[in-house]
């Protein structure tokens, strides 16, 4: 019963993390002040300063960081390394613990991969447990390949 609890509490905080990510990736632009950033996000736009980069960057990948890293090389995080994704293999990282349905999919992630499952996960792979509601925006979504492109 106490294992069961922890591991949803621990779900719990992973979807907390994702979408305050995400929504701090769509948000607002910073405006600096110094080495600071101060930051419109949250219930009313309430206003928050903080370290610049504190977890990552800004920009199309802003809300990917929260959960991936980028860096070659770089450490996993909650979830796999992003670096060089596009046209790897799916379920390239065999030390992490990918969905059935992701792990047994097969093929590279091309772009129109990618943007699919980033449109919405649940549709691409049902099943998949990317806690990801979807990025509806085209745009959005072409930014953050072309970011992950240039990685």
């Amino acid at each position: 019963m106490m294992a069961r609890l922890i591991s949803y509490a621990a779900a719990l905080l992973v979807i907390v993390v994702v979408a305050a990510g995400l929504y701090w990736a769509l948000g607002t632009e910073p405006a600096e002040t110094g080495t600071l950033v101060e930051k419109a996000y949250g219930p009313g736009g309430a206003q928050f300063t903080f370290k610049e980069d504190v977890i990552g960057r800004d920009g199309a990948l802003g809300g990917c960081v929260v959960c991936h890293s980028l860096e070659a090389g770089g450490p996993r995080r909650v979830a796999p390394n992003l670096y060089g994704i596009v046209g790897a293999a799916k379920a390239r990282d065999r030390s992490y613990n990918y969905s059935t349905v992701l792990a047994e999919a097969g093929g590279d992630w091309t772009e129109g991969d990618l943007d699919s499952y980033l449109k919405r996960p649940a549709a691409f792979l049902p099943g998949t447990k990317k806690t990801l509601i979807g990025i509806a925006d085209d745009a959005a979504r072409s930014e953050i390949i072309d970011a992950l492109k240039a990685e």
